[in-house]
């Protein structure tokens, strides 16, 4: 009894005395320095979208309708050729039944026999001339460029002009997909009925094709100097596209599913074309997921923790809206967790800021550096982390912020800053 009671007592002073840590995810812009920053940064930029399909289609007109032509000028020549190939079979056939009806008898009899077959002469066919069919080209979509460069073609950061001092163009390829075929595999299934089993075989069937629009992109400073130019492997690629399974032969008839699939490519083509030109000069803005934790208690205790979640939450709504006010608050919010640090105790289970609410504010802390793009503050933080036994999930995330701060360090570096 007395063991229950003591058990009863520790388990109640566990519960009262352990931390109680509260999350909350949050979204804020960030704006993410350039790799390869433009020196001297120019004020404004231009986007042009040129498409090929124009060109294409106007190459394929030009095919069909000299195929056109071509087959009109066969067909009049053999039209031509007509009676004249008709009147040398008529001659040609008289002769050969003059010779025929020479021959006597027996002989025309012996020929057969020995040929098994009529020897008799047979006029030579001769078709009518007929037209040759030329099919219409498939022609490729043309979309409203200046609409998509308006719409996809920015560059955060800058001003966009109609005529910048910087040319941002991408040149985008037709649509091309390969025909339709239809796969079929053949698997045993077994059926249960009255307690017996009944093996019998199934067809099933998909449509597979392969797809891609292919797409390259330049900069160039004043039409001249090039300063950034990508043709993506990754948009050369076929992607493949296999339909869901079917006990039913499906339809190979593509047009509408093709369409789709091409309104969709174009738009993540283009999205990922614009990345790639942020990524490299601009100063792209992305909404950030993370999260913030406090320490939930009502004696008052972690009131300080409160109130830098509460001021970080705030800095991070204010993020590229009023960039001053944000970090003010967001110092603020790191003021109070660096102090909360100092207390840091990770061998006392008893201590206020023990190894749970440690961890808990050194993640809180990452997140802030990240955002006010403080590198060395972090490093710093990320060292006390690292010799603290996290959890699988803790791990992952200081891998994460490890591989973020080098890549911000770079681009600071960079940046001169």
């Amino acid at each position: 009894m007395k063991k229950l009671s003591l058990l009863f007592s520790l388990a109640v002073f566990a519960s009262l005395s352990g931390q109680n840590i509260k999350d909350e995810k949050v979204q804020y812009q960030y704006v993410k320095l350039p790799s390869n920053p433009v020196s001297p940064k120019p004020a404004n930029y231009t986007a042009v979208l040129v498409s090929t399909a124009d060109a294409e289609n106007a190459r394929l007109l030009a095919n069909y309708e000299a195929e056109k032509i071509q087959a009109e000028s066969d067909y009049q020549r053999e039209l031509a050729e007509y009676d004249k190939r008709v009147k040398a079979a008529d001659e040609q056939f008289a002769k050969d039944m003059e010779a025929y009806n020479a021959k006597s008898t027996a002989t025309k009899i012996v020929e057969r026999q020995l040929l098994n077959e009529n020897t008799k002469p047979v006029k030579q066919y001769v078709s009518v001339p007929s037209k040759r069919y030329v099919s219409e080209p498939k022609l490729f979509t043309v979309y409203d460029a200046p609409t998509l460069a308006s719409t996809y073609l920015k560059i955060d950061g800058f001003d966009r002009s109609a005529s910048g001092e910087l040319q941002y163009i991408v040149e985008m390829k037709p649509f091309e997909y390969s025909s339709p075929r239809m796969v079929s595999e053949t698997r045993k299934e077994t059926s249960v009925a009255n307690g017996k089993s009944n093996s019998y075989n199934i067809t099933y069937y998909h449509l597979e094709f392969e797809y891609r629009q292919p797409m390259t992109v330049k900069v160039l400073r004043n039409n001249s100097q090039e300063i950034y130019f990508e043709a993506p492997a990754k948009l050369l690629e076929f992607t493949k596209y296999k339909s869901d399974e079917s006990k039913t032969s499906p339809s190979m008839d593509v047009t509408i599913l093709v369409k789709n699939m091409e309104s969709q490519m174009l738009k993540q083509n283009l999205e990922f074309i614009n990345h790639l030109v942020n990524d490299r000069i601009g100063f792209e803005v992305s909404n950030r997921n993370a999260v913030l934790e406090y320490v939930k208690s009502k004696k008052g205790e972690y009131d300080d923790l409160l109130n830098a979640f509460d001021l970080a939450k705030t800095g991070y709504a204010l993020m590229n809206k009023s960039d001053a006010e944000a970090t003010s608050k967001l110092k603020e919010a790191v003021a109070i967790w660096k102090k909360a640090m100092e207390e840091s105790d990770i061998a006392n289970k008893k201590a206020r800021i023990d190894e749970k609410v440690t961890i808990s504010v050194g993640f809180n802390l990452l997140e802030a550096f990240f955002a006010l793009r403080q590198v060395e503050e972090a490093e710093a933080i990320m060292s006390i982390l690292k010799k603290i036994d996290l959890s699988r999930k803790e791990t992952k995330l200081l891998e994460s912020y490890t591989q973020e701060f080098l890549d911000l360090k770079i681009r600071k570096i960079a940046n001169g800053l």
